[in-house]
């Protein structure tokens, strides 16, 4: 492979033939100007030719940044991703790369441009409205003046959905007042737009649109970590009694019992269920993408397990069981057998944002601290943690791909039980030699 390169104007090109094209077996030049120097220009054309032997050759393309994902990638890797992270990949394009990157070529974006976008995300990327503190600051002016604002009128002049104007009133009530949103994103967000990016540069380069994924040399902001906010076992078991006679007690009470995600109670089959020998395999889910409700295959490969049911949480089951059946024999053809566990009086399957709501509004009535009906999941890995259950048992039965993830997600648990078993072996070793000292 042989290259030239030659004077046009004030500038300098180069030119070679590229690698035989895989079809017509025919040669292609490769040729690219502007170089300041003869010297630059044959630098250039040595490293294009190095990368056309190694079979990394890139044709120029003016292919912008926009025009890549919106056109190309996202429908290309919709069928093999996830619905719910395609959605969420979709909004991170829509919503914050296509508005800043979207008009930058493809082939000239750079890493730093990609750590300025970050910052740029980080100090003043927001673009969703703070409906919640518009909502409070509304509302507590209505009951300085003496009138509440109703929920209607809390929607209207926010622009929020009915849903949430009732739900955040009924937080205001209690005593909660929102947090101010910053104008910047969080940084897991921002990480999280950074792991789309990584990935999408990361095909552009297999695609041979790219030389490299710059991606890879660009520092995504490291998130805070999180102390989940949980309720004690008291607490839970004050809630349980409270919604003893809801319709979805026993859906509650399998969560606080199992830990299970809320996709994963929502995507509960019974044939999933075996209540004599009282277990349950986790293998579907139900998911909302766009405020759809959707069936999934589980959350990860080490989704599917099978957990063992306490008497309780089995009585419960069998309670639902034997009111379905009951439903089933009063709508007769009108009923839906879908063989969900919880489902309406028809056998509609019920949507996992209506038992989040549900959730909301019962807990904000019993009284309790606020938490979000996943931090029942993690109160129940608290709890187990701290009742010295084994970690490993703990993480199959979240489904967690390791036990290693699940100590560093529940760190906060693990001092007390430190301290418990440095007495136990402090104990065992030192028992009887302390005895004997003692005498």
């Amino acid at each position: 492979m042989k290259g030239h390169v030659y004077r046009r104007g004030k500038t300098f090109t180069y030119v070679f033939d590229g690698p035989p094209d895989p079809l017509s077996g025919k040669r292609a030049q490769v040729t690219k100007g502007g170089f300041a120097t003869e010297r630059e220009a044959w630098s250039a054309c040595r490293e294009a030719m190095k990368r056309a032997e190694e079979g990394r050759h890139v044709a120029p393309s003016r292919r912008t940044v926009g025009g890549y994902l919106v056109d190309e990638w996202l429908p290309a890797i919709k069928s093999a991703t996830k619905p719910t992270t395609w959605a969420n990949w979709k909004v991170y394009v829509d919503s914050y790369v296509v508005p800043v990157l979207g008009p930058v070529k493809l082939q000239q974006l750079t890493a730093p441009q990609l750590q300025a976008f970050y910052d740029h995300l980080l100090t003043k990327g927001r673009v969703k409205v703070d409906t919640v503190s518009a909502m409070y600051e509304l509302w507590r002016q209505g009951r300085e003046a003496g009138k509440e604002p109703t929920p209607r009128r809390l929607a209207s002049t926010t622009g929020a959905t009915i849903h949430a104007a009732r739900a955040a009133l009924r937080r205001f009530r209690t005593g909660q007042v929102p947090k101010g949103r910053t104008p910047g994103l969080a940084p897991k967000t921002v990480r999280n737009v950074h792991v789309m990016l990584h990935k999408a540069l990361a095909d552009a380069a297999k695609w041979r649109y790219v030389v490299e994924n710059v991606a890879a040399s660009a520092n995504a902001p490291k998130p805070g970590r999180r102390r989940p906010t949980v309720w004690t076992p008291e607490q839970l078991g004050t809630f349980l009694r409270f919604v003893q006679a809801d319709r979805f007690y026993a859906l509650f009470l399998l969560a606080a019992t199992t830990g299970l995600r809320r996709a994963e109670l929502c995507g509960l089959h019974w044939s999933a269920v075996d209540l004599t020998a009282a277990t349950l395999a986790v293998e579907e889910t139900r998911v909302v993408v766009n405020g759809r409700a959707e069936d999934g295959d589980g959350k990860s490969d080490n989704a599917p397990r099978l957990l063992s049911l306490d008497p309780a949480t089995v009585a419960a089951l069998r309670d639902f069981l034997s009111r379905q059946r009951g439903e089933r024999a009063f709508f007769k053809t009108d009923y839906r057998d879908t063989d969900r566990v919880f489902t309406w009086e028809d056998g509609r399957p019920v949507h996992p944002d209506v038992i989040r709501q549900r959730f909301n509004r019962l807990s904000a009535r019993c009284g309790l601290p606020h938490i979000r009906l996943h931090d029942i999941r993690h109160s129940y890995a608290t709890a187990s943690l701290k009742a010295s259950v084994n970690p490993k048992i703990v993480s199959q039965r979240l489904g967690h791909a390791s036990v290693g993830f699940t100590l560093s997600v529940y760190s906060h648990a693990l001092p007390g039980i430190d301290r418990e078993a440095a007495g136990t072996i402090a104990d065992l070793i030192l028992g009887e030699s302390g005895e004997e000292d003692d005498r």
